[in-house]
């Protein structure tokens, strides 16, 4: 395994490769005292590019946060998933927005099974839900999941959780990846090449400005994933454990009209070593000053706390925020068992990962074979039952 001083190292370049490691700046203003002194005063996260609705969202916090609790805190974007989380490992940002490869660092999966990652101390801090699904244009003929067959489709580059719910939504319409025509392109460059004719459908959150100015432009329609036929959804445990489908109302859409894709939580994370007491701080922060945000983007409403996404757990809440939600009774009993069973997994793959990696270093076929270890040697986690009266967990 290598030190940490090379772990930082490969962190730093990763970071940088990316190009797209833009610091931004989210207020010129001098920021009143900090009201807390738990909280430092000054934070970096980091996120998706500009324009996209997870920035914004997530701008519009950082700015609340800043006027109103004294924390600067600077935005940092990237393309890419590596590029995302790789700046929380090497200290760089104290926290990430990242998508689901807060999921696939957690578990050592895909390109994260290697000699300079391995499975990380991931912790989720506060999930706010949000929906995405594949949107076509309303004149390209395409109406269903299964009329996707033989158009071009993105393939996100370094993307690989976007990537699986891409095949995951193929399944529902009895089509796979062989069935259509990838196109490479990243996550950002997926509108455009909508308007051009060079992309027939895209993945996108349901709201954000990108997203909104194409609804604008051309009459839209996003492809319905919902239904009784549970078969449909056969594949989606394998492929995106963190989603299930749910109801929304998007952009190019009419007053009323609703449809389901996939929700799920892109989650503020951080590593397990983070102060309980910050943490803690910082979602208390996020829900005291809510009024003062909840309106500044169209899914800014989903960071209140009656809303944030507990089920399903995939990866474990940091202990500051499993305190906060005992606070103001969101935690259960069934919460505890899985989120205690996630740090006994956690225990187990980081003590397991040094010996399998030293068999199969220079293994074409490791990533596999880690998952294939897993589903061998750990036990299943407990199911998550008690729901709450809004639906959640």
């Amino acid at each position: 395994m290598p030190t940490s001083l090379t772990r930082r190292s490969f962190m730093s370049a990763a970071t940088a490769a990316s190009g797209m490691a833009v610091l931004t700046a989210l207020s010129g203003c001098a920021p009143p005292p900090a009201r807390a002194s738990r909280l430092p005063r000054q934070l970096v996260w980091s996120t998706y590019g500009v324009g996209t609705g997870t920035y914004n969202d997530l701008a519009a916090v950082a700015n609340t946060l800043t006027g109103h609790m004294g924390v600067q805190v600077r935005l940092m974007t990237s393309d890419t998933g590596i590029g995302r989380l790789a700046p929380v490992i090497n200290g760089t940002a104290q926290y990430a927005r990242a998508g689901d490869e807060y999921y696939y660092a957690f578990e050592g999966d895909d390109e994260f099974a290697s000699e300079q990652w391995g499975p990380q101390p991931i912790r989720q801090v506060w999930s706010p839900p949000g929906n995405y699904g594949v949107l076509v244009l309303a004149d390209s003929g395409i109406e269903t999941v299964s009329d996707l067959e033989g158009v071009r489709y993105p393939r996100l580059v370094a993307s690989t959780s976007m990537n699986r719910k891409l095949e995951a939504i193929l399944n529902y319409g009895g089509l796979t990846g062989s069935d259509v025509v990838p196109v490479d392109l990243t996550y950002g460059e997926q509108i455009d090449a909508l308007r051009t004719g060079h992309l027939d459908a895209l993945y996108q959150n349901v709201v954000g400005s990108n997203i909104e100015e194409l609804a604008s432009q051309h009459e839209v329609r996003w492809l319905d994933l919902g239904g009784d036929d549970s078969s449909r959804y056969e594949t989606w445990e394998e492929l995106a454990p963190m989603v299930r489908p749910g109801e929304f109302t998007g952009a190019g859409m009419e007053d009323g009209e609703t449809a389901v894709n996939m929700e799920y939580s892109i989650p503020l994370t951080t590593l397990a070593d983070r102060p309980a007491e910050e943490v803690s701080e910082l979602v208390r922060g996020i829900d005291e000053h809510f009024e003062h945000f909840r309106d500044a983007t169209p899914d800014a409403e989903s960071f209140g706390p009656e809303n944030v996404l507990l089920d399903p757990l995939v990866v474990p809440f940091h202990e500051g925020s499993v305190e906060y939600f005992r606070d103001i009774g969101r935690w259960t009993e069934d919460l505890q068992r899985r989120n205690q069973a996630l740090l006994d997994r956690e225990g187990l793959l980081t003590d397991a990962w040094p010996g399998f990696w030293e068999s199969h270093a220079g293994d074409d076929d490791a990533a596999r074979r880690w998952k294939d270890w897993k589903r061998e040697n750990l036990p299943a986690l407990p199911e998550v039952q008690d729901i709450d009266e809004g639906g959640q967990a």
